[in-house]
């Protein structure tokens, strides 16, 4: 069906300083990218950075060991931003009720303090969609949009951006026709039983665009 290292060759070919907008509908889909991020990070012998909203790292963590797969993630370096349940070697907290302008100071100051030591690293971004939730307008919506434009090219990371799309639709803006503008990579992820199936909406990589691959839950699991 596909190459035994399909999802390695993948995960390879996207260059550091990428951002990789991974779209999915209500699933196990956010789970298993975490975890194929989390045993190729690994793999590459490079540090693994998430970006922990509301809590949805606890949910991934939960629901992983609900399937049989129990990962601490003692070895993840996390910025928090609004929850209480701590997961991984939180870093920094970030409060959601903070003003948008002073939230995107205190997330750069953040990452900075993240990325200083390492040279490269695995950018894991969770629940984005619903910070949208707590904006109030178009200029608070494109100052999101534009600071997280500014992190495409940063060749110190590959970020994946993990994405509900049902979630995103709701909010008071629909994030995703930006997103997908500012990102060099879209990725539609649509579970089929104990498979993935990956569509290639936008890629960096010519011979990826347009293309659909399937990746079974074993592969993952190996």
């Amino acid at each position: 069906m596909i190459r035994e290292n399909v999802l390695e060759d993948i995960l390879d070919k996207i260059q550091f300083g990428e951002s990789v907008l991974v779209e999915c509908k209500p699933s196990y889909i956010p789970e298993f990218t975490v975890l194929a991020l989390l045993k190729y990070s690994r793999r590459k012998n490079l540090p693994i950075i998430i970006d922990d909203n509301l809590d949805m790292l606890y949910t991934i963590k939960t629901n992983l060991e609900l399937f049989g797969v129990h990962e601490d993630f003692s070895d993840v370096y996390v910025i928090k931003t609004g929850g209480k349940m701590e997961v991984g070697n939180v870093i920094k907290r970030i409060s959601i009720s903070e003003a948008p302008s002073t939230y995107i100071q205190k997330y750069k100051e953040a990452a900075q303090e993240a990325f200083k030591n390492t040279k490269r690293a695995i950018n894991i971004v969770l629940g984005l969609e619903r910070l949208f939730y707590f904006v109030h307008g178009p200029q608070e919506f494109y100052m999101i949009i534009v600071s997280m434009q500014e992190f495409l090219g940063n060749k110190r990371r590959k970020a994946f951006y993990i994405i509900d799309k049902n979630v995103a639709k709701r909010a008071y803006i629909n994030p995703l026709p930006e997103l997908e503008r500012i990102v060099s990579t879209v990725i539609e992820v649509e579970g089929r039983g104990i498979s993935a199936r990956l569509f290639f909406k936008k890629s960096a990589s010519h011979g990826f665009i347009g293309k659909i691959i399937e990746v079974t839950m074993d592969e993952i699991l190996r």
